[in-house]
């Protein structure tokens, strides 16, 4: 396992510079140094949990990949035709050529993208660029706009040679048929990569499915999480919110078996895809995983004791019902871990709480700073049932 150490040996005094600092809103810590970022993020999530009362952990680590130029997906509004994020004094789209939150590749291809000419009011846009370099854009516009877009024919197929395109909260695909362009269904492509140790695992899916931000930031995120279920050898584990299969496959890595449980049916068809696609040496993880359908967060007929790790990465709303079934197990019954992540501490925190209830300690906290310039980070946490 790597030592994560190495990954806090950013620049502390390091100030990021934006020609757009005093007016965007996308990043509220820009003027703070870097080190000093990251231990105000420490002191709020510590903060969260004396507020709820948590027994407070030894410490709280943190882990970065870097202060700037992570990210490899980007979501912009457009407006009037400005293309940017929304300004901090109004609630108005500030026009944004350059951005230091880009990867290079990203950047780049924002510039190319900032060519186009968009004949709407507004609407949004979403940017990606692939482990591989592979460009896609998502559009997400009015009904009436999009029909508007197909008809016009020519910014899409200029946008077609510079990328692959989606359209729509359906994600469907435009296609040119000789005379007019029609809308299929959406398609599975590799946008995003997990991680098994150093070998890099090609996850399907699409340009506007939900995936983490940056692909550098994963690799950190992969290897926290083989790192923990490998405490428990030969281990069961039940995944809740796999979605396509990020953290199923570092999981997969250290596990004898995982049920993985998502409501989103176009991200488990990107998890079977990524299955029937791995490398041959990792052909047999493909055996070791079960697919639930269902939404758990209100209800699950799984066995807990059948478990030994529960690993959980929930949407902003947290757990909700899911821990139900935990309260019908005795302490000895209950999985020995349970590995929490999320983007969203608030909801974390109350979900911790009633972990603390069933008798789950937290063992390790890490923030994973994948927003760098942001109130915001990435937290996960490893809980451990008490000894009985």
């Amino acid at each position: 396992m790597p030592n994560f150490h190495k990954f806090e040996t950013f620049d502390k005094d390091l100030l990021v510079k934006c020609p757009y600092s005093q007016d965007c809103g996308g990043c509220q810590r820009l003027e703070i140094p870097y080190g000093a970022q990251i231990e105000e993020k420490k002191a709020e999530l510590l903060n969260l949990f004396k507020g709820a009362n948590l027994p407070l952990p030894n410490s709280i680590k943190a882990l970065s990949a870097g202060a700037s130029h992570l990210r490899d997906r980007l979501d912009f509004s457009l407006q009037d035709g400005r293309l940017g994020l929304y300004r901090k004094d109004r609630h108005e789209v500030l026009d944004i050529d350059i951005c230091a939150q880009l990867s290079p590749e990203l950047q780049l291809w924002l510039t190319e993208f900032r060519q186009i000419q968009w004949p709407f009011l507004k609407g949004s846009f979403r940017l990606r660029v692939s482990p591989e370099g592979r460009r896609g854009v998502w559009i997400d516009l009015a009904n009436i706009d999009v029909k508007a877009l197909l008809d016009e024919q020519n910014i899409l197929k200029k946008l077609q040679t510079l990328a692959f395109v989606e359209i729509g909260q359906r994600r469907k695909v435009p296609v040119w048929n000789g005379s007019e362009f029609k809308l299929r269904d959406p398609e599975h492509h590799v946008w995003f990569q997990s991680w098994v140790g150093e070998v890099p695992v090609s996850l399907y899916c699409q340009v506007a499915s939900f995936t983490q931000p940056s692909h550098k930031a994963n690799k950190i995120i992969c290897d926290v999480i083989a790192s923990w279920v490998q405490k428990a050898p030969s281990s069961r584990v039940i995944e809740f919110g796999s979605g396509i299969g990020n953290l199923t496959f570092p999981a997969l890595s250290q596990a004898d078996s995982l049920l993985a449980c998502e409501i989103d049916e176009l991200s488990l068809q990107g998890l079977e895809h990524s299955l029937n696609h791995l490398p041959p040496s990792l052909g047999h993880l493909k055996n070791r995983v079960q697919i639930y359908r269902g939404d758990f967060q209100k209800k699950l007929t799984q066995n807990f004791s059948e478990f030994d790790v529960i690993l959980a990465n929930p949407p902003r709303s947290g757990l909700m019902n899911f821990l139900n079934p935990l309260q019908e197990l005795s302490l000895a019954q209950r999985p020995e871990y349970f590995i929490y992540m999320s983007c969203f501490p608030e909801s974390m925190s109350r979900d911790l709480v009633k972990l603390n209830e069933y008798g789950y300690e937290l063992q390790e906290i890490y923030i994973l700073d994948q927003f760098p310039q942001t109130s915001h980070y990435e937290v996960l946490t490893l809980l451990q049932r008490k000894q009985t």
